[in-house]
This record gives structure tokens, C-alpha cells and sequence, in this order.
């Protein structure tokens, strides 16, 4: 079973007990901060790539935007589709084909889950394929320390929760470059969090 498989029945796994799960401890110090990022932006069309079950979507305001949000887990999305009722549209997919025309979105998010991508720059592609001109990516991800990070990512591919890589600031500035994306700024949001902003 590949890391993608590990990932799906991971979460398949814990999506009805997520909220309770150490999986959101510390993706919660991320939430206060990318829903100020998002409210920059007094209006427009986000998509949440990894979605989970909504959770974020739950925190922003009503109507004042077009939510969309994507999982490969369909037990997740029946949580998120539960939790959000009619103020987003959910769907289960993939993040390497995003169903959806190119320049559709002005803000991206893909929360604590970019780690789990086994070919990132597939994902960034289409990140980017689907982003409006000027739109923004906002990555919220764990952050391992440079002297660990190397050992860590060895360890993670053993891993039955299907973690592949984590990334430091300058990987990630890398690979967005290489993805036709430009890196706006990098962001520790906690102990073990980060963020990374690009725009197109």
C-alpha cells in the first residue's frame, strides 16, 4: 500500500471521531491564522484541497463567499457535507486532477495536508492551473526543525497515517517557483506549524 492508500484509509479511518483526534491538535494553531489571510479578501470563490470534514469552512463567516472543498476521503467529505449543510459544495477527488476549469479561485487552501502528497509538483501544478491571475495559496503544514527534518522524513515513509514529506521554508520556495507560483512569505503559527503563502 503506497502512501496515497495509507493516507485515504487513515482518514476514511478517524473522520468520525477527527475533531477528537490528535491529527487536529495541532492543525487547530492554524486556524485563526488563515481565516485572517482568507478575510483579506473581502469577497470571491476559495477551495479547500484536502478539505477533511470542513472544520475551516465552519469558522468563516456566511455568505460572504463561494466555499468549495475536496477530499479523497468520501467519509470525510459525508462529515464535512453533515457539518456545513448548504454554505459549501464538497466533493471527493483527487488533488493531482482537480475537477474544476483553470483560473476558477481567488484564494486556495490545502491545510495540513501537503505533507501527504506523494508528487507535490503534480498538485502544485494544478493548484496553480486552477487559481485566478493574483489569486493566492495558502499551505498550512507541520514544521520540523532543519537538524530533524531529514531523519524525520525517512521515518515518515514507514508511517501507517500516510505522511510522505514535510517541508522547510526554502523547499517550499522551490517548488512553488518551479510550479509557476511566486512565494509571498513564510510563517511559523505555532510550535509545530507553519505557513506558506504564494500567489499566482
Amino acid at each position: 500500500m503506497d502512501a496515497k492508500e495509507k493516507t485515504k484509509q487513515h482518514f476514511d479511518e478517524i473522520a468520525h471521531e477527527y475533531n477528537n483526534s490528535d491529527d487536529l491538535k495541532f492543525i487547530k494553531e492554524l486556524y485563526d491564522v488563515l481565516v485572517n489571510e482568507i478575510q483579506k479578501v473581502e469577497s470571491g470563490k476559495i477551495l479547500d484541497v484536502g478539505c477533511g470534514n470542513g472544520n475551516l469552512f465552519t469558522i468563516l463567516p456566511d455568505g460572504k463567499y463561494e466555499l468549495f472543498g475536496i477530499d479523497f476521503s468520501e467519509k470525510m467529505i459525508i462529515e464535512a457535507k453533515e457539518k456545513c449543510g448548504d454554505k459549501a459544495s464538497f466533493l471527493v477527488g483527487d488533488a493531482e486532477k482537480l475537477p474544476f476549469d483553470d483560473n476558477s479561485f481567488d484564494i486556495i487552501v490545502c491545510n495540513a495536508s501537503f505533507h501527504h502528497y506523494i508528487n507535490p509538483d503534480i498538485v502544485l501544478m494544478e493548484m496553480q492551473r486552477v487559481l485566478k491571475d493574483g489569486g493566492k495559496l495558502l499551505i498550512g503544514d507541520p514544521y520540523m526543525p532543519t537538524l530533524v527534518r531529514p531523519v524525520i522524513n525517512i521515518i515518515t515513509k514507514f508511517s501507517d497515517e500516510g505522511d510522505y514529506h514535510f517541508y522547510g521554508e526554502n523547499e517550499m520556495k522551490k517548488i512553488f517557483l518551479k510550479n509557476g507560483l511566486t512565494p509571498l512569505s513564510f510563517q511559523r503559527t505555532g510550535n509545530h506549524t507553519a505557513l506558506h503563502i504564494a500567489e499566482k
